[in-house]
């Protein structure tokens, strides 16, 4: 009998063990996965972006891609560092997450998250959301256009305190396995 598929939590730069057990218990209620929580690791040198202090979302998900064991279906890089990527016009665009779809990485800051969290909870709440968005992204997931869907593209916004759950067609149109 084939278990879970296996999804990496991998600390970047972020020894928060608490946020981390929060997360994997909050991720494994949310979709059918098994959480390990990996070792802390630094970013790799080449996804540091000087100007701006900060690092390239798009690099750190190539790097994670290259280090995901292959029992693993996702890894998932969890920062307090800023994290960019080009968007449009705009060549350093400060981001909360990035991940492709489908895909086997991705990346998520809670460096914009708590500027404007009410309490620890609704920290770790808009934490969990970025975190299950980015991973919907992994397992075959677009945008959607139902505001209270995990799905719903902040557009540069903080719109986390509307998702409430996946809607039910992005329910049915996941591809965890």
């Amino acid at each position: 009998m084939k278990g879970k598929p296996i999804v990496i939590l991998q600390p970047l730069q972020f020894d928060d063990t608490k946020m981390l057990a929060y997360l994997k218990d909050s991720i494994e209620k949310f979709y059918p996965v098994e959480i390990i929580i990996a070792d802390v690791i630094n970013f790799p040198a080449n996804s540091y972006y000087k100007p701006r202090n900060r690092y390239r979302a798009d690099s750190t998900i190539k790097w994670l891609r290259q280090i995901k064991p292959d029992s693993a279906r996702t890894i998932v890089g969890i920062t307090n560092e800023d994290v960019s990527v080009n968007k449009g016009a705009h060549k350093d665009y400060g981001v909360m997450g990035l991940g492709y779809k489908p895909g086997k990485s991705c990346v998520v800051s809670t460096y914009r998250l708590g500027k404007t969290a009410t309490s620890q909870k609704h920290f770790q709440q808009r934490l969990f959301k970025v975190v299950v968005h980015e991973m919907g992204h992994n397992f075959g997931l677009h945008h959607c256009p139902t505001e209270t869907c995990i799905m719903v593209d902040a557009e540069g916004q903080m719109k986390l305190d509307r998702e409430k759950n996946l809607c039910g067609n992005c329910r049915r149109k996941l591809q965890i396995n």
